[in-house]
């Protein structure tokens, strides 16, 4: 009996041994699992922590980057701003520029007029520059100011002649309104009309004879001279209030224009009831009718011109 039990008691402290054995393994293995799981917790507080510092990151070039899209609205503004700035600039160039091409018109103009009163004799007309064919300044009684004429002083018909009015080629368009017909136009040097409000205040403030050189097509010349030429106010239409006595050797047409209120292409004075005597000829005149005393029509060079 006792050998059974030791027996038994033998094989007892054998699975005891066992166990114990087998606890032991299992403690071991379950460090290794907790130690294993302590790196494994490492690591993921360690990424943890890259993935913070990862998403601080972004957060702060988020930031930067609304910060460079204010930054960028902002000098889009200034740049139009700018632009603007630079617009404005440029259009006050340019009226500057304008103003002070102005001022230089009103420059020459004054110097102008400054030479012609600053002159020993302030003449009226041409004759006091003799034979001279140059442009001069005159001062006429009544008008407002001195102004340049072309002078021909050599002329068949003598010296002293002051150029009224001068066609030649055709390069100046005399068919203009009554405005451009009163204050003058074209070229001193080319072709010109002086204007009917200097003419007016040449023939009343002293005696003026009117000649009138034509030549026609085949280059052959004719004249016509009135010793008393006088042209009226605007508010008598700048009529042609005198002719005085002809000479010439062509037929003393403008006889019918004596009287006759001067006619522009906007302005029909004539005495025809049925046409505007400017339309037809393309001009300007103291028409009477369109059949009668189209003198410059006819030629192909006319000057008229006043002593």
């Amino acid at each position: 009996m006792f050998s059974y039990l030791n027996k038994t008691i033998s094989e007892t402290n054998t699975k005891l041994n066992l166990q114990q054995q087998t606890i032991k393994e299992l403690t071991e293995q379950l460090s290794k699992t907790t130690a294993e799981l302590d790196e494994a917790n490492k690591e993921i507080k360690v990424l943890n922590s890259s993935n913070a510092d990862k998403n601080n990151t972004i957060a702060n070039q988020l930031e930067n980057l609304a910060i460079l899209e204010k930054q960028i609205e902002g000098d889009k503004t200034e740049i139009e701003k700018l632009s603007s700035n630079v617009k404005e600039m440029a259009e006050q160039i340019e009226k500057f520029k304008s103003e002070q091409s102005l001022n230089a018109d009103r420059i020459k103009h004054l110097t102008s007029v400054l030479e012609a009163f600053s002159t020993c004799c302030q003449a009226s007309s041409c004759l006091p520059f003799g034979n001279s064919n140059n442009v001069h300044m005159i001062k006429v009684s009544g008008y407002q100011e001195p102004f340049q004429v072309l002078c021909n002083g050599k002329s068949v018909a003598g010296h002293g002649w002051t150029v009224i009015q001068r066609r030649i080629n055709g390069t100046v368009d005399f068919y203009r309104n009554w405005s451009e017909y009163k204050q003058g136009f074209g070229d001193l040097n080319g072709e010109f009309f002086i204007g009917l409000e200097k003419l007016h205040h040449m023939t009343t403030a002293e005696r003026q004879e009117l000649y009138i050189y034509l030549e026609d097509f085949d280059g052959v010349s004719h004249y016509a001279k009135y010793d008393n030429f006088i042209v009226g106010t605007e508010q008598e239409s700048y009529a042609l209030k005198s002719l005085g006595n002809y000479d010439g050797d062509v037929e003393n047409a403008m006889r019918f224009n004596k009287g006759q209120k001067f006619s522009t292409s906007d302005r029909d004075n004539d005495n025809d009831p049925e046409v505007h005597c400017a339309e037809v000829f393309q001009g300007a005149w103291w028409y009477n009718s369109c059949g009668l005393s189209n003198l410059n029509g006819i030629y192909q060079k006319a000057n008229e011109q006043l002593r």
